[in-house]
């Protein structure tokens, strides 16, 4: 499984895979490493990692963002899975006017977090959309006020449905 985590605005593609239990093949951007994994308890893990040991303390703060504590030193960590990482690039690409938000898949609108009339800003969650039982995050390409929302909690939806429109803002 391939992930990007961004840590102090620089992004690091992870990828993992696992050899034997608690035994991991980890590349990171490239680079292959051999990790020894344990739960030492919740919260708390043990790693073995380039023959040196780490006691990390991993606390996830919200959806994909965590706060992480090695060796005394703290680091607030965001991990995306890195297609859906590219899928929200992609979609944000080039945003300017008015925004049509279309559902990149087929799914059931699991929660609606802003509503007609809300002002959003670019990247701030929208709508969550649960497909093969994964919660997948729409996001604004855009600072802007939601205008329309015809997206509708439980709803089933095809992919390229429209979901809600977003008009652009100036500050």
């Amino acid at each position: 499984m391939a992930y990007i985590a961004t840590i102090k605005d620089e992004d690091i593609r992870v990828e993992i895979e696992e050899s034997e239990p608690g035994l991991y093949r980890v590349w990171i951007n490239g680079a292959d490493c051999k990790v020894d994994f344990f739960e030492a308890r919740e919260n708390l893990y043990s790693l073995i990692f380039d023959h040196q040991s780490y006691e990390v303390d991993i606390d996830e703060v919200e959806n994909g963002s965590y706060s992480v504590m090695v060796k005394g030193d703290h680091f607030d960590v965001l991990v995306v899975d890195e297609k859906k990482k590219k899928l929200a690039e992609k979609l944000g690409a080039g945003a300017g006017g008015r925004q049509e938000i279309k559902s990149p898949m087929a799914g059931n609108i699991w929660k609606l977090l802003k509503n007609q009339g809300d002002f959003v800003k670019e990247g701030e969650v929208l709508i969550i959309l649960e497909a093969m039982k994964m919660e997948n995050e729409i996001r604004s390409p855009i600072d802007g006020l939601v205008t329309s929302v015809s997206a509708v909690e439980g709803a089933a939806v095809s992919a390229g449905a429209l979901l809600c429109l977003i008009d652009p803002t100036e500050e």
